[in-house]
């Protein structure tokens, strides 16, 4: 009962660190991951906050994990709601609370912030991911669906990337969005994969959640 009181704090910790980071990336307006990029487009569109749609956006691919599995979905992976309402809460929380008023002008400020974010970000995301409590929404679909099609989880998320980033730019081109791709997103595609293995490698090895 105690490691799993610890395992679940850890998860709640991650996801804090998780959506917090994103919204920074998000302040420093130099772009963000595909993914966040995407939401980000569609949030404003619609006017809907980002957060709000970040739960909308993820709980897809849960409700996705369902249906893939059916009888065979763990009710641990249940756990996976808090990921979404929590993450997204805390991304509205910090995005129009806590940075409502704070804008970074200096740009080699606004570089370091971002990369700064994706930094922490990933690291959140491997805490959670390391309590093996649970999948994350939408890479667990994506790992499901790649097992049952015979291609690899990165090769499919590959194409998820691709299509994200095409509709961020039609978003933006026909309906004057602001640009979420930018050279930060270059940054976050050269950085954020190698940061999962830097994290397992040197801090997760040496420093397991039993």
């Amino acid at each position: 009962m105690k490691n799993l009181t610890k395992k679940i704090s850890l998860t709640i910790l991650g996801i804090l660190l998780v959506y917090s980071a994103v919204a920074f990336a998000l302040k420093a307006s130099i772009g963000v991951l595909p993914v966040d990029a995407a939401i980000t487009s569609v949030a404003t569109l619609i006017g809907m906050k980002v957060g709000t749609f970040s739960m909308l956006f993820h709980g897809s691919f849960f409700v996705g994990q369902i249906l893939i599995e059916k009888k065979n979905f763990r009710k641990t992976e249940l756990l996976q709601l808090l990921y979404i309402t929590l993450g997204g809460s805390v991304l509205n929380f910090f995005l129009y609370v806590v940075l409502k008023n704070v804008s970074f002008s200096f740009y080699p400020l606004r570089l370091i912030v971002c990369v700064l974010s994706f930094v922490v970000s990933s690291f959140g995301c491997s805490l959670v991911l390391e309590t093996h409590l649970m999948r994350t929404p939408m890479e667990g679909c994506i790992q499901l669906i790649a097992d049952r099609t015979g291609t690899t989880q990165g090769k499919l998320r590959q194409k998820i990337d691709v299509v994200l980033v095409i509709i961020s730019v039609a978003i933006t081109l026909l309906f004057g969005v602001e640009w979420t791709l930018r050279e930060g997103t270059i940054i976050a595609m050269l950085i954020f994969g190698p940061l999962f293995d830097f994290w397992k490698k040197y801090f997760f090895s040496k420093h397991p959640i039993a």
